[in-house]
């Protein structure tokens, strides 16, 4: 006979463990099924560190989603005893003709977020690592900072083990449907049924929502630790986290933080990709467009890598998320394409998921509704 919970989770990533860590919060008999190892570095989690930031140049609707998720993180460090943020501060910076701080700024200023407005000179002075232009535009945000990926999720899962949740890693699935006014789902290793279903599967979303047609591409995504002279100006009590638009696209990284070198990645672009075929090795020559932003606005650098790693986006078409129900079964719920921006968000996406499977009264955001693709195909 098939085990029954009230919830089941699919894919115990970044946002199934945010779901599961708010459904433990909630006193749910809940499973989340993944299909890896809790914690891994074949998906969308991989890199070690995330950007956090409030002045958000994606679009001020945004703000409170990111406001809230803030709050959660400092909760699950109050209820975990562990650090997962790290808040150094982050500098949004675009050279002339280039719109990403301009963005972050008339977001701040809509929903009153503080946001220091400064030249490259000024930005240079106050953080002497950076070598900016005097052209270039730089908005400062106290708040801002990085998340530990590892640290965060382990302390989402704990807590969500804690109060009662079954977290199965390697386990994958491979069918769901509706039994019902419930679910039923098909493992490897057995079957289980339901009342609700999260589907938050990440770069495999499209293999189990299939019948949806939804518009997500996965792109392949590399990252590099940069070795510099000195680590010194680059310590996180130095150096804030950056985000940079540019001619040589749109460029982010960190202060040097748990590993030698200084983490740098660019945000647009990426190969398309196939989750279960995705090249992992780094190229020769796959560095020079981030290597080349670095050399001019980091002195220290030396111009070797010091290591590097791949892990994937999935993307819509208009950058923005899906978090709704599913149009035909609204017992299903779907978190997918976090579009490379979503891990900031990760603890207000879980308990807005859980709203959403609990709560009819609850609406997407306009922005993360399915229906908005059927609105743009017309």
């Amino acid at each position: 006979m098939a085990q029954h919970y009230e919830t089941i989770v699919l894919g115990g990533g970044t946002m199934g463990t945010a779901a599961a860590w708010e459904l433990g919060r909630r006193g749910e008999k809940a499973l989340v099924l993944e299909q890896f190892p809790h914690v891994h570095a074949l998906g969308s989690h991989g890199g070690q560190t995330r950007i956090i930031r409030h002045a958000y140049a994606e679009g001020p609707e945004y703000i409170p989603l990111v406001l809230r998720a803030d709050d959660l993180w400092m909760e699950l460090e109050e209820e975990s005893q562990t650090t997962v943020y790290h808040r150094v501060g982050g500098l949004e910076i675009a050279a002339p003709g280039y719109q990403h701080a301009e963005r972050a700024r008339l977001a701040a200023a809509e929903h009153n977020v503080p946001f220091e407005w400064m030249d490259g000179a000024e930005a240079r002075r106050r953080w002497p690592m950076f070598n900016l232009p005097d052209d270039w535009q730089v908005g400062y945000g106290a708040r801002s900072g990085f998340l530990d990926v590892d640290a965060a999720l382990h302390a989402m899962g704990d807590q969500a083990r804690i109060h009662g949740v079954k977290i199965r890693d390697e386990e994958p699935v491979r069918s769901w449907r509706i039994d019902g006014s419930g679910v039923r789902v098909i493992s490897d290793d057995a079957e289980y049924t339901a009342d609700r279903l999260i589907v938050t599967a990440g770069a495999w979303a499209s293999r189990l929502l299939g019948e949806l047609g939804l518009p997500l591409e996965v792109r392949r995504k590399v990252l590099f630790w940069l070795a510099v002279r000195d680590e010194a100006p680059f310590d996180p009590r130095r150096m804030p986290v950056y985000i940079t638009d540019s001619p040589l696209g749109e460029i982010y990284g960190f202060p040097v933080y748990g590993r030698a070198g200084l983490k740098i990645a660019r945000h647009d672009g990426g190969a398309p990709a196939d989750p279960d075929t995705l090249d992992r090795a780094v190229h020769p020559g796959e560095e020079a467009v981030v290597l080349a932003l670095a050399r001019k606005l980091f002195p220290g650098v030396t111009g070797d890598v010091a290591s590097s790693a791949v892990c994937m986006y999935t993307v819509t078409p208009d950058h923005n998320f899906i978090v709704d129900r599913h149009p035909e079964h609204p017992q299903v719920v779907i978190g997918a394409g976090f579009s490379g921006h979503g891990f900031k968000f990760a603890s207000a996406i879980g308990e807005y998921l859980v709203d959403l499977a609990h709560d009819p009264m609850v609406t997407p955001m306009p922005i993360l509704a399915i229906d908005r693709f059927a609105t743009a195909s017309s």
